[in-house]
């Protein structure tokens, strides 16, 4: 692996936890929408090391739980099973979704750190071909 390979690889990786961080994000600012089916993002190494690839994908998972819904005519989106009175709660799991954060926050600390340390190599090789 190259020096330049080294950070486009980190690169990729960066962006690709980014994309991990936003599906997280948003997934906590829905924990208490009704219906709402957290998202998921995997992470996959691209051929040669060319880097990370970030897949994600919504509305995974079973429902959340019912809870009572009174006073409002029933919602036509819904599902059909859901009985009359109830409404389908958001299936998001505070405790996953923070443990999904930290395992994001330490891959992206780590890959913005082989940038500079490539950095470093780089001007080094520079150094001694002068």
């Amino acid at each position: 692996m190259t020096v330049s390979s080294a950070m486009y690889a980190s690169s990729t990786a960066l962006n690709a936890f980014g994309i991990g961080t936003q599906v997280t994000a948003h997934n906590l600012a829905n924990v208490l929408t009704d219906g709402f089916k957290a998202g998921r993002t995997t992470y996959q190494d691209l051929p040669r090391y060319s880097g990370t690839a970030a897949q994600t994908q919504v509305g995974l998972g079973p429902g959340g739980p019912l809870l009572p819904w009174e006073g409002l005519p029933r919602d036509p989106s819904t599902p059909a099973w859901v009985p009359k009175g109830f409404v389908e709660g958001s299936n998001t799991n505070v405790a996953t979704e923070m443990v999904n954060l930290i395992v994001t926050e330490r891959g992206y600390q780590a890959n913005a750190k082989v940038i500079p340390t490539a950095d470093h190599m780089l001007g080094t090789v520079i150094n001694m071909k002068v």
